[in-house]
């Protein structure tokens, strides 16, 4: 079936929150969705029993709250460790000698299973869309090779406009679809938010989605009614798209 996806422009922009956003609005639809982060970091201590013993290695009996959040805002009955292939205790594994545990087979075998067991699947990257994933290849490599349309996330904050824009130019240079932007406001003082949104409406070559206000624990609400736009988003035209 059909995945795409959610990249932001840089780390801290509410990719979690606007992949959470997404399934929400899906599953208004009557979609059958579920969230997927490969990759997650920065883990804490599991009060969740590893239910494979031969895969503690691959989580290292920590959990991630970005993991946590998309397994709660499904509606669909999946564990920690169908929605996640690793979690790493620490910030940045693809710097360290754990990017050596890291391998695609595995993250490309959990996405197939998703992708045949649900109707939609929104996958979750770590950091931006250049970090280095795996045995060399960056999240962009990947998501080239999976043929996987994008959903960029745009933290407005000062700043936001040329990083947003260097990402699209990336992602069109790919020659992926981006099916869309979504705005989450991270900065509730940002004085300039709406001429920012504006600006980034005017030059970037895709639909924007929606807009997520700056909310108190997002992971906690119902977040689907900020996606205006999710027609672009349906398994259909995921497929057709270009």
């Amino acid at each position: 079936m059909s995945s795409f996806f959610v990249a932001g422009t840089d780390t801290n922009v509410g990719k979690t929150t606007a992949a959470r956003a997404m399934i929400q609005a899906l599953q208004g639809q009557g979609v059958q969705v579920v969230g997927y982060k490969p990759i997650a970091c920065c883990g804490e201590e599991s009060i969740y029993p590893i239910a494979q013993s031969e895969n503690t290695s691959d989580y290292d009996h920590f959990v991630n709250a970005d993991v946590l959040t998309l397994m709660h805002s499904t509606k669909e009955n999946v564990s920690y460790q169908d929605i996640n292939s690793y979690t790493f205790s620490h910030c940045v594994p693809m710097l360290t000698q754990d990017k050596m545990r890291i391998k695609l087979d595995k993250i490309n075998c959990d996405l197939t299973r998703l992708n045949q067991t649900y109707q939609s699947v929104v996958v979750e990257g770590s950091f931006g869309l250049m970090t280095p994933m795996a045995e060399g290849k960056s999240f962009a490599d990947w998501i080239t090779q999976r043929k996987m349309p994008v959903v960029l996330v745009v933290g407005i904050k000062d700043g936001c406009v040329n990083h947003a824009l260097l990402t699209v130019k990336v992602i069109q240079q790919l020659g992926v679809p981006l099916l869309g932007w979504i705005a989450n406001r991270i900065n509730p003082l940002l004085s300039h938010y709406a001429e920012i949104v504006d600006l980034l409406v005017e030059h970037i070559d895709a639909p924007l989605l929606g807009k997520i206000p700056y909310l108190h624990k997002p992971e906690e609400q119902e977040l689907g009614h900020y996606l205006t736009n999710i027609d672009r988003l349906m398994y259909m035209q995921t497929e057709f798209i270009k």
